[in-house]
């Protein structure tokens, strides 16, 4: 914002409501937060709401103001003060502020809800302009392009992404119709990663999206594979994600990148994974310890049925609420990343919607991540 307010025309932004209450009281509404904030006033500065429609500069406004014989009020500098409060909570702005960010026209007026939801959050056109910027130039790796990795990929690129690694080793089947987010009949047979790809594309065609057809194994080379990722995402549950979310993290931890592991437990469950941050959060191994001790008195019979992979059931909506929360999750991140990020694994059941939570703590003797500090 310029120094020069008096030159300022201060405009009501669309996404905030208003609420009188008395005389002297009004509430802000984010709409698409929810938001409240409620302010004391002086009345006049609650009748000059009306007139802050972007025609007129703080000094027009100043002078009809002055018409209304409140001196005191006016020595003080009570309308400027106002309108700077109401600039630096994100109620006020340019008309034409997605304008001024420095990003592709055709990308920002895509993405002018979003930018309208960051600004909610963070309450200055500036951030959400560093907020955009960081999502249009990161990379990002996903493993697995099924279930839930079809969904968020739908997502992520939906939200500004726009630089992807694909990573899976499996053909579209028939039975794929009731899970991917990519799914059509002229698909099947292709590879996952490949109908990944064209699906991002058709969202957005500048978009670069490499592709690996191959398994995450034991073998897989790591470090020619991630280099440059700057966000890696595992959804991957074959193999079990247990054990390629303990390869990925091991590498994370390392190379001092985030990991999001999303969906791909057990029977398909509305799984909420983790952000393992390095450094911050429990990693891999530190949760695989925690669930090790947590069922410890389980004692599982020997299965008759060895291959049970096809048994587990499973929702679309299942997988589009794991992916969503992920995607969320990941935003959240890109926000701001050093926020505050728990320890925590959960799932949604199905028939009461009870969110189930286990939060983790990190384990002090774990020989992965024990000897990092908390900076990222």
């Amino acid at each position: 914002m310029s120094e020069n307010w008096n030159k300022y025309k201060p405009r009501l932004r669309d996404g905030v409501d208003i609420y009188l209450e008395s005389e002297s009281d009004v509430t802000f509404v984010y709409l698409s937060t929810r938001k409240r904030i409620k302010v004391q006033c002086h009345p006049l500065l609650i009748k000059s709401l009306s007139w802050l429609t972007g025609e007129f500069s703080v000094e027009e406004l100043n002078s009809c103001l002055t018409n209304s014989s409140c001196e005191d009020f006016l020595t003080n500098n009570g309308f400027l003060e106002f309108i700077k409060y109401l600039y630096r909570k994100g109620i006020l702005n340019y008309e034409h502020w997605i304008e001024e960010i420095d990003l592709p026209y055709l990308y920002k007026k895509r993405l002018e809800r979003q930018l309208n939801f960051f600004l909610d959050i963070t309450d200055s056109s500036d951030e959400v302009a560093r907020i955009q910027s960081r999502i249009y130039q990161a990379k990002i790796a996903i493993f697995g392009i099924a279930g839930v990795g079809s969904w968020l990929c739908r997502e992520l690129v939906m939200m500004g992404f726009q630089n992807f690694l694909l990573v899976d080793y499996d053909i579209v089947s028939e039975f794929d119709i009731s899970r991917h987010g990519f799914f059509e009949q002229k698909v099947i047979n292709l590879q996952k990663t490949e109908v990944g790809k064209q699906m991002i594309l058709d969202i957005d065609q500048e978009a670069c999206v490499k592709v690996f057809d191959h398994a995450l194994t034991i073998n897989t080379n790591l470090e020619s594979l991630l280099l440059g990722m700057d966000c890696i995402i595992n959804t991957a549950d074959e193999p079990y994600i247990g054990y390629t979310g303990l390869k990925l993290s091991r590498y994370c931890v390392q190379h001092k990148k985030p990991l999001m592991i999303a969906g791909g437990f057990d029977a398909h469950l509305a799984s909420l994974g983790e952000l393992i941050i390095p450094g911050a959060t429990p990693c891999a191994d530190c949760y695989n310890t925690f669930f090790k001790e947590s069922l410890k008195d389980w004692k599982p019979i020997s299965y008759p049925v060895k291959d049970r992979r096809s048994s587990f059931g499973g929702l679309a909506s299942l997988s589009v609420l794991a992916a969503s929360t992920a995607a969320m999750t990941i935003v959240r991140y890109f926000i701001d990343f050093t926020g505050i990020f728990e320890g925590e694994r959960g799932e949604l059941l199905f028939d009461d919607y009870n969110l189930s939570v286990f939060p983790v703590k990190k384990n002090p003797t774990c020989h992965i991540c024990s000897n990092l500090d908390n900076e990222r």
